[in-house]
């Protein structure tokens, strides 16, 4: 994930201006997920603009989990496939975040495992890492909602290996 720091998400501003439409979570919230603002080739920009709806307590610390939800959002929209959805996440919140800030998501995938694909994050508010992270998303053939829990095999680990 180191990797990611220093090449890869930050230097994709070189690449073709050539939007493509979104294939994925097309009914999202925009006001609390963030909306997508630029597209291309395994690659998303997600803006989240702080609200007071996300305050969490009296002196205005925003809640993590918005900001989770506007990189798995670009996470996802980096792969734009109609069917793929986040299954994993390594993420690090660098910094807290106040009402009327803006963050921009950038996310790139970079690998490709089968039906998997890993993806970095950053977010930034002006020049400051407020985020980062590293996604993996799932492509699978129709609608998770509609596939049998038991015909997911998507974890490594066994019950047992969460026992001790």
């Amino acid at each position: 994930m180191i990797q990611m720091f220093k090449k890869g998400v930050e230097d994709e501003e070189h690449q073709s201006k050539d939007e493509i439409i979104i294939q994925t979570h097309k009914k999202i919230n925009t006001r609390f997920s963030g909306k997508v603002e630029k597209l291309r080739e395994a690659f998303a920009e997600v803006h989240l603009e702080i609200v007071p709806e996300m305050v969490a307590d009296e002196q205005g610390l925003i809640h993590n989990g918005f900001l989770f939800s506007a990189a798995s959002l670009a996470a996802t929209s980096a792969v734009n496939e109609r069917y793929g959805f986040a299954i994993g996440s390594i993420v690090n919140f660098l910094t807290p975040v106040r009402q009327d800030d803006v963050i921009s998501f950038k996310a790139k995938s970079r690998q490709k495992l089968g039906r998997k694909r890993v993806v970095d994050v950053i977010g930034r508010i002006g020049d400051i890492k407020v985020f980062v992270g590293e996604f993996t998303v799932l492509i699978v053939d129709k609608h998770i909602l509609s596939i049998k829990l038991d015909d997911i095999n998507v974890s490594e680990y066994d019950e047992e290996d969460l026992n001790g």
